[in-house]
């Protein structure tokens, strides 16, 4: 019934209920016509054995058993209803009767009354059917008893005619409900329809719908309470697409601002790198040149001595002026490529952390990565590289990088003390923003970016880029490419 219509269970329900009401009726009115006609044979049988009681008592106190039998055979012929009479002794003893062929089986051949009851009734289930026989005593008993059955085929036959004229009767009168009923139950049920409709398109984002008020009931203010609640869902929606519109508008800008801020920093990198590499550096060339003049015109021992002391001094800044325009901006990167970059400066941090033993493995073709991917990359290994250094106390870091034509994925594993979520988020809210740089630049360029620690275990950082980067033309890509 859960999958059916409202017209099907309306009309089971009136339907159902006046056909199990008029059962029950029909079924009460048989119990109780059936007792009173079994009420009515009894008295039937007690009148019969009253009436003819005075005539066979004198007969039985002579013994004429002819005119017995004669007295039973005339009131049987004059009453349809009798199929026997029996006169019997005191004893039990058959001393009359109507049968001319023997006892119907399922009848007992004698019969005693049940003490204290001065008429006894029972049925016999006999080849014959089924038999109601009144025991009446003669004068008390003292002379004998009358045995008179009565035939209870033909009260069961009216009683199951009744009984099927009156089903036949509840029939119609369910068949009329049942008209009655969908008459009714189209008026009643058709605003409830109109409101399921209204629902399943409200559920569809059809905010316009509307359901008709036709009545002043609890229905119609139903519908109504639905129009109302409809024009406020509208209301909403408008609202909450305006508020959605506008924060993708914020958003967008926010991620805009944040790729002028990555495009400023690398830009501010790589011309302080190139003033390193193309001045300062220069310059320092200059004055070892000089020093070593110097050098070689002083003939004071001491002199010569600060002068290769000053030499010394200045090629050591050298190196390391050097190497810091490497780490602000990588040549290698744009000469060579992502793979060669990662080889030279993994190299570096080697001799700079020589307790981290570092493997680097790299799968694909890496001709097809953009310069923002590869850019990109190189600074997420150097952050995390420095992380690692800073706060996980690893002694082995693996690296590996894949493309494929689809996507490029980086992994970053260190086997160190590893942190909680509670401690990213500690850090976050400390304004450690290394994590929170490394999953906006990753999302600048429609990637996603994963980080999973176990304490005691290590970490392991996740980063997938598309190959084909959207928006390549603007945005992050114009910035670090001029």
């Amino acid at each position: 019934m859960k999958n059916h219509s409202l017209y099907v269970k309306f009309n089971v329900l009136i339907v159902g209920t006046i056909f199990i009401c008029g059962i029950l009726i029909a079924s009460l009115l048989l119990y109780t016509t059936s007792t009173e006609m079994e009420h009515g044979l009894d008295k039937s049988g007690a009148e019969i054995a009253e009436s003819i009681s005075a005539i066979i008592s004198n007969y039985i106190l002579v013994d004429n058993r002819f005119a017995i039998t004669e007295q039973l055979m005339h009131t049987q012929s004059s009453n349809q209803q009798i199929r026997y009479i029996i006169v019997s002794h005191p004893n039990g003893q058959i001393l009359a009767s109507t049968f001319t062929n023997g006892i119907p089986d399922g009848l007992p051949v004698t019969r005693m009354p049940q003490a204290g009851i001065p008429i006894d009734t029972m049925t016999f289930d006999s080849n014959e059917g089924y038999i109601r026989e009144v025991l009446c005593p003669i004068e008390d008993g003292l002379v004998g008893y009358f045995r008179i059955g009565l035939r209870e085929k033909p009260m069961m036959q009216l009683m199951r005619r009744r009984f099927m004229e009156m089903i036949m009767f509840i029939s119609l009168i369910c068949i009329l409900a049942s008209w009655l009923a969908t008459r009714y139950a189209r008026n009643f049920l058709k605003p409830i329809q109109n409101i399921s409709i209204a629902v399943r398109q409200l559920g569809h984002g059809n905010y316009h719908v509307r359901v008709p008020v036709e009545t002043t009931d609890d229905v119609g203010r139903l519908a109504q309470a639905f129009n109302r609640m409809t024009d406020r869902l509208y209301a909403k929606d408008r609202e909450n697409f305006r508020l959605v519109a506008a924060l993708k508008e914020k958003e967008k800008m926010r991620m805009w601002l944040i790729n002028q801020l990555f495009s400023a920093r690398e830009d501010e990198r790589r011309r302080i790198s190139r003033e390193l590499h193309d001045e300062t550096s220069q310059s320092m060339v200059s004055m070892l040149a000089y020093l070593r003049l110097i050098s070689d015109r002083s003939t004071d021992d001491e002199s010569k001595e600060l002068v290769h002391g000053v030499q010394n001094l200045t090629r050591e800044t050298l190196e390391g002026l050097r190497h810091l325009a490497v780490t602000l901006h990588p040549p290698l990167l744009d000469d060579l490529g992502l793979i060669v970059a990662i080889e030279k400066y993994l190299d570096t941090y080697r001799c700079t952390q020589p307790h981290i033993h570092t493997s680097f493995t790299a799968q694909g073709d890496f001709s097809q990565v953009t310069h923002p991917i590869s850019l990109l990359c190189y600074r997420m290994l150097q952050e995390s590289l420095t992380n690692i250094v800073r706060h996980s106390r690893a002694d082995t870091v693996s690296i590996s990088v894949t493309v494929t034509d689809t996507k490029l994925t980086m992994f970053i594993e260190d086997n160190g003390i590893g942190f909680s979520e509670d401690t990213m988020e500690k850090a976050r809210l400390d304004n450690h923003l290394g994590i929170v740089s490394m999953r906006e630049r990753t999302s600048l360029l429609n990637g996603t970016f994963h980080i999973h620690s176990i304490s005691d275990v290590g970490t392991r950082i996740t980063i997938i880029l598309p190959v084909a980067v959207k928006g390549e033309e603007g945005g992050l890509a114009d910035g670090e490419t001029n």
